[in-house]
């Protein structure tokens, strides 16, 4: 289905958290036989990390956070696309992992834009739409995924988790953040550790 994107060598699928962008992913580093990158290789929103990600080649890098920098300066010689879903769905999405009741997420999104509160995927449609792209992209429906053999109907990922994108039990890439908060409670005194 994505085998055609395999001429350009370094891809970036961004758009809103909950519009599709890691299996999206997952879908066009299979089909171009590049590397898939995870946004968690470069911590999510480290910026310099994920830059030094894009010197490579023949790589897919997973980036809904970076929506604003591939805009405004987007790595050389990288080919955007850009997820796009129906704001009701992404919400729905959203509630369905609990990430509308996590505020830290959509806040850290919306201060990269300057806000300090709205829909932060509504925000990064908005400006994406208000600005000139200086590289070549795709926008790419989320409905169109259904088509890959990939994608799981979404009665089969009611219980997914806000990682998962396949049947496969999940490795647990939260886990070194739980690890490190435990290690973190060992070092404060006994009164103020939460439990």
């Amino acid at each position: 289905m994505f085998e055609d994107l395999a001429v350009h060598s370094r891809i970036v699928v961004t758009g809103p958290q909950r519009s599709g962008t890691r299996i999206a992913a997952r879908m066009i580093a299979k089909d171009t036989k590049h590397r898939f990158v995870d946004e968690h290789e470069f911590d999510v929103r480290n910026e310099e990390r994920w830059r030094e990600i894009l010197r490579g080649e023949q790589i897919v890098v997973q980036a809904p956070c970076m929506l604003k920098e591939v805009v405004d300066k987007p790595p050389p010689g990288t080919f955007i696309v850009l997820m796009r879903r129906d704001l009701t769905k992404i919400h729905a999405s959203e509630h369905r992992i609990g990430w509308d009741r996590m505020p830290d997420g959509n806040v850290l999104e919306l201060e990269k834009f300057g806000l300090a509160w709205g829909d932060s995927a509504g925000t990064k449609y908005d400006y994406w739409e208000s600005h000139e792209k200086m590289a070549p992209f795709l926008e790419l429906e989320y409905e169109s995924l259904r088509k890959h053999p990939l994608f799981i109907a979404d009665h089969r990922r009611r219980n997914f988790s806000a990682l998962q994108t396949s049947n496969a039990r999940l490795r647990p890439l939260m886990r070194p953040a739980r690890i490190l908060g435990r290690r973190l409670q060992r070092l404060l005194p006994l009164s103020d550790r939460i439990h």
